[in-house]
């Protein structure tokens, strides 16, 4: 039950302690020029009501594919950011209702590590928690293809349960030119710290009243 986790949204991505750094992206965050996005009523939410901010100047736009409520991304040249809420209700039996340790038995890091799409390069997992839930943040990169193009990816994906539904904040940086595996991890550590924001401004609004 716990496998789960398997990570389809990939292919949709492309066209703790922590030390912020103070790039471009954060001090536009931080300065309050970001718009915020809601999943209330929205037909693929799942009945999931939760609020997050992005970027001003980053594209919102609905995604294509089932289970994806919503699409940010931005291009500045050669690099591409994008990121994703990925939101599926969990196959349980009918009044099944997971445990805090069942919860946390979904986001150990192998578990999460089990998870990740063939052909993936591990690079770390460990446990959090998101409006006081067990929750999992994972990382690793990816070659893909494309209409005939290869492309290196990298993704940090923040993952949470609430009810019986899985919440995946799927954050990736590819290029648009040909590049090394390194240059994208490079890019990744950049925008980590604006993703780390995007995901830490998560609110469930139903979870407080």
């Amino acid at each position: 039950m716990k496998r789960i986790l398997t990570l389809i949204f990939f292919l949709a991505l492309f066209p703790g302690n922590m030390a912020l750094a103070v790039t471009p992206a954060v001090k536009e965050f931080t300065a309050g020029n970001r718009i915020k996005f809601s999943t209330a009523d929205h037909p693929k939410s799942k009945g999931i009501n939760m609020t997050l901010y992005y970027p001003s100047s980053w594209l919102a736009r609905e995604g294509e594919r089932p289970n994806i409520v919503q699409k940010f991304s931005h291009q500045n040249g050669q690099w591409y950011e994008s990121v994703l809420i990925y939101i599926k209700t969990l196959p349980l039996p009918v009044g099944k209702v997971l445990s805090e340790s069942e919860l946390k038995e979904y986001f150990t890091p192998r578990e999460m590590k089990d998870s990740l799409p063939e052909g993936s390069v591990f690079i770390a997992a460990k446990p959090t928690k998101i409006e006081g839930l067990p929750a999992g943040i994972l990382e690793f990169s990816l070659r893909q293809e494309k209409l005939g193009l290869s492309f290196d990816v990298q993704y940090v994906v923040y993952s949470f349960i609430y009810g019986n539904t899985m919440v995946q904040f799927v954050c990736g940086v590819s290029s648009a030119k040909p590049t090394t595996p390194a240059a994208v991890a490079n890019h990744m550590e950049e925008f980590k710290p604006l993703f780390f924001l995007m995901a830490n401004s998560i609110v469930l609004q139903d979870k407080w009243k």
